[in-house]
């Protein structure tokens, strides 16, 4: 009984102190109220994320919007595999507004027919920079439609993305100045 009573007394302090020194982070903030598709359509480049198995060794990373269809866009992600001008990693996809009215805000994109994640745009500014998250904030993504980004704009996401990760964890891919990906 006595060793029974020192670990749970023991398992207590080591949970106090774990829960103490992790961050606690806000779920995912809610989408921008509304993102137009045909003004979101065309390409982005990735200048920060989070890890994703996908992207393992990408560089100049981009991801193009190409609208087929009123409610549908479809969308390519491509980088190079470890240099610039490497072999090219590509993956095509279908997006789908979930909001109404075409509102991009929320869209489910959905890889090779059956791999589909539920997406939302939570910073769009006059549709040059733009942070696409998922629900959990396990997957982020800051994008700009030049493949560099003022360092105080960069500086104020980060700075609102804190509230939301750990932004140390952010990986910044080296871009290709000119802007090449294929």
């Amino acid at each position: 009984m006595k060793n029974f009573t020192f670990l749970v007394i023991f398992m207590s302090i080591v949970s106090l102190i774990i829960l103490t020194k992790t961050p606690s982070y806000a779920k995912a903030p809610a989408p921008v109220i509304y993102v137009n598709p045909t003004e979101f359509s065309g390409l982005w480049y990735e200048i920060a994320r989070t890890y994703n198995s996908y992207e393992e060794n990408c560089v100049a990373p981009t991801v193009e919007y190409k609208k087929i269809s009123k409610t549908k866009l479809e969308v390519y992600n491509r980088c190079f595999k470890e240099k610039i001008g490497a072999d090219l990693k590509e993956y095509k996809g279908v997006v789908e507004p979930l909001g109404s009215n075409g509102n991009m805000s929320l869209m489910e994109k959905t890889y090779y027919w059956i791999f589909s994640e539920e997406y939302r745009i939570i910073y769009l500014d006059n549709y040059e920079t733009a942070v696409v998250v998922d629900e959990n904030m396990e997957y982020v993504w800051i994008m700009n439609r030049k493949p560099t980004i003022e360092n105080k704009k960069l500086g104020d996401i980060i700075s609102m993305l804190n509230n939301y990760i750990d932004t140390d964890k952010l990986i910044f891919p080296m871009q290709d100045k000119n802007g090449r990906y294929k």
